[in-house]
């Protein structure tokens, strides 16, 4: 997640042109537009930190693993790890979002960047706590509502173990990755949301280049993360999929409220058909708001900067719909966004949506003073 450079408009001057005459036009939005702009401020120089490449799941089409993956030698020292976050902290970085393969397997370093950062964002698959020290937001993973489907998509059903793990924990948000093959189980996971009062929003399953060159290419099934797919039958959804999805998101929307954290407006544009990023001619999505650019930094478990196209950089961006991607986007409001006063209060509930669901607002460490815009 973070602050493109640009908008799908063009000249930032301009969108704020346009944003002042929708205010003028309707100032009632006015202080909703104040919120806005303190959301953006948070997302203003984000960093991206692998914790390690270690993992306890083999994920069907993978995200991390495949592709262009390269181990390195991790760094060890937790004193090197808090005086390589204690210079991030001092080049500015608002917040900080730790992935990798799986976190929760290194939580010493998760502990010295607490000491650190005032807002984070783990991401982690549940199968282990971490630490209540750990002031940030808890990010699950989920991917099936059942255990068979679990298991074939994950290889080991772990959602149950996952609500076990951080039973009553405030810093927790389920992320359910929609897929084709679970668009039938996503009910029960929201049950158990609001039985263990954790909010939940979706992620939508996406394909990587490595995964498409595997069907394609007539791949035979592996045991890593090539294990159940076929051409006739993959977890990717197609046009009349994505309509399925978003009813099924909308209905449970309307009637879980209060668990179901997301935006309608937000599903209707992610569940359109046809990508949800403009597509060069390289095949890149030059206007993604997570692509690795500007001031966003990425570190590998070495402590080593990288330069990846986007935090996940072995998707097909033609296909990618994952949230981080779809999400960060919308820091920036586009041309339709900023096509009338509707549109653009629309924009807002995406940002309010998007505010709470990265940001766990911590109690002992104050945020940092950022000058007004």
């Amino acid at each position: 997640m973070h602050q493109t450079t640009h908008s799908a408009t063009g000249d930032p001057r301009q969108v704020l042109r346009r944003i002042r005459d929708i205010l003028d036009e309707n100032p009632d939005l006015a202080p909703r537009y104040e919120e806005a702009k303190k959301i953006i401020r948070i997302f203003r120089k984000p960093a991206f930190y692998e914790v390690t490449q270690r993992c306890n799941l083999k994920c069907e089409g993978c995200y991390y693993f495949e592709g262009n993956f390269k181990p390195v030698k991790e760094q060890d020292s937790i004193q090197a790890w808090e005086d390589f976050f204690a210079v991030e902290k001092e080049r500015g970085v608002s917040i900080a979002y730790f992935v990798g393969a799986e976190p929760a397997l290194e939580q010493e370093r998760l502990v010295a960047a607490a000491k650190i950062f005032p807002y984070g964002n783990v991401g982690t698959n549940g199968t282990v706590k971490i630490d209540p020290v750990v002031p940030y937001r808890i990010s699950i993973s989920m991917w099936a509502g059942d255990d068979d489907t679990d298991k074939k998509l994950r290889g080991a059903s772990v959602f149950k173990k996952a609500f076990k793990n951080y039973q009553g924990d405030p810093r927790v948000l389920v992320y359910f990755t929609l897929s084709r093959w679970n668009l039938g189980t996503v009910r029960t996971v929201v049950e158990m949301c609001r039985d263990n009062g954790f909010p939940l929003t979706f992620n939508l399953y996406s394909p990587s280049n490595t995964f498409l060159s595997k069907l394609n290419g007539g791949a035979s099934n592996d045991n890593q993360f090539f294990r159940v797919s076929t051409q006739e039958d993959t977890p990717m959804f197609r046009d009349s999929d994505l309509a399925e999805a978003r009813k099924v998101v909308l209905d449970l929307m309307e009637e879980f409220p209060e668990t179901v954290l997301y935006s309608k407006a937000y599903n209707e544009w992610s569940t359109r058909p046809g990508p949800m990023h403009e597509v060069d001619e390289n095949g890149l999505a030059p206007r993604c708001g997570s692509r690795i650019l500007g001031h966003m930094n990425y570190y590998g478990s070495d402590l080593k900067q990288q330069h990846p196209k986007c935090c996940t950089p072995d998707l097909d961006c033609s296909q990618c719909r994952i949230m981080s991607g779809g999400w960060s986007t919308k820091l920036q409001p586009d041309a339709h966004d900023l096509s009338s006063g509707e549109a653009f209060a629309n924009w807002m509930d995406i940002l309010g949506a998007l505010n709470r669901i990265f940001v766990y607002e911590n109690r002992h460490l104050a945020a940092p003073a950022v000058a007004a815009e």
